[in-house]
């Protein structure tokens, strides 16, 4: 670094295209035992990244960091999000294309226009899910083409089939397979409500739920004190006044999700048999690494994932999403984890779940795409 420094600071023939090429394509691994990434726009911003490195003290981690890639769910933005993948990285492209052209095999969709469509729709399931998969997929197989791989994988909902695939359980059309027959059917039992609430410890939740029962559920164990309800609009609504009234002065966090059905709730129910039948039979493969299933809070084995009944439940369930953090932890050294979606979704639940030291990192942000990606 004190080299490129240097030659930043006495050369004027030095572009940035060229000593990027140079730097990443064009220098031995063998002879240089460390790398730095830098994310710059031009050579002024470089030199003086560069030069404050060079002056940093190296500290040499004690083993290489194991990462953790977790998949969200439902719920997030998609507006303006991948262009600049989509115009720049053929890996990323491509990969979205072809996924794009198995959905077609199904239904006529055109799901790379999307992001930049003011499209009322993307909250519904059957645009939605897809959108989502294809982008979790396509941004795994980037990070892969970098070389940048995990060691176990967790997906949120329906995240977890994006897990299953990069995880190498399921083979890409039959996670195809699973998208669709999972988000066609639950557009049929749109309405509900789904709630998140947060700096209560579940168990209190859960006690406050008796009146409720069978119109409202816990539909995903996010953290030990973050869980998200699902049910009847109105029941949900108001158990949400009697939450704020109950818990107003211990600051609990209470937001209503912009999704169009109250998954993994009772609201599933009339879907479920048709799901079973539709993906009974899906081929099983050889894992490439460890998926946390967030149905069991425990490992997945290679037959979880090839039957109707695991994907069945997978949507009627709640959500284990704390107890499978919890596991993908254990009997790890140095574990980072990365978030596979727009935004930091479940930045926060993992943080509460495993604590404020824990490192988790971004891999999508709108307008900040390279800047959040070279992080990893």
């Amino acid at each position: 670094m004190e080299d490129t420094a240097e030659q930043l600071n006495i050369s004027n023939s030095v572009t940035l295209p060229n000593l990027a090429y140079t730097s990443a394509c064009r220098r031995s691994h063998v002879n240089y035992k460390y790398r730095k990434a830098f994310v710059t726009n031009s050579l002024r911003h470089l030199q003086q990244q560069v030069a404050l490195a060079a002056k940093t003290e190296i500290t040499p981690s004690k083993m290489t960091p194991q990462l953790v890639f977790v998949f969200c769910a439902n719920g997030v933005n998609f507006k303006g999000i991948c262009r600049t993948l989509l115009s720049s990285e053929p890996v990323f492209r491509d990969k979205c294309k072809e996924i794009e052209m198995l959905f077609q095999q199904y239904v006529p969709i055109s799901l790379l226009g999307l992001t930049e469509s003011e499209c009322e729709d993307l909250p519904r399931p059957e645009i939605a899910q897809p959108l989502l998969f294809t982008l979790q997929v396509a941004l795994t197989s980037l990070l892969k083409h970098w070389g940048i791989k995990p060691v176990a994988a967790v997906g949120h909902s329906v995240g977890e089939v994006a897990a299953a695939h990069c995880g190498g359980f399921l083979s890409l059309e039959d996670a195809v397979k699973v998208i669709y027959h999972r988000s066609r059917l639950q557009a049929k039992v749109t309405g509900g409500r789904m709630l998140v609430v947060g700096n209560i410890p579940v168990q209190e939740v859960s006690e406050a739920l008796g009146p409720y029962s069978g119109k409202v559920c816990i539909a995903a164990f996010n953290s030990p004190s973050s869980c998200t309800l699902s049910g009847d609009a109105d029941s949900v609504s108001a158990l949400q006044k009697e939450l704020a009234q109950v818990f107003s002065k211990r600051d609990i966090f209470l937001h209503v999700l912009h999704v169009p059905a109250a998954y993994h709730s009772h609201m599933m129910d009339p879907i479920i048999k048709e799901m079973m039948e539709h993906l009974q039979y899906l081929e099983k493969q050889k894992p490439e690494i460890e998926v946390i299933s967030t149905l069991t809070g425990k490992a997945a084995s290679v037959d979880d994932f090839t039957t109707g009944r695991f994907w069945a439940q997978h949507a009627r369930n709640p959500v284990a999403f704390t107890q499978a953090i919890v596991t993908s932890a254990k009997e790890k050294d140095n574990v980072v984890f990365v978030e596979i979606g727009p935004e930091r979704a479940l930045q926060r639940y993992i943080i509460e779940t495993l604590g404020k030291e824990t490192r988790v990192l971004s891999s999508l942000q709108t307008d900040k795409e390279y800047q959040t990606l070279l992080k990893v």
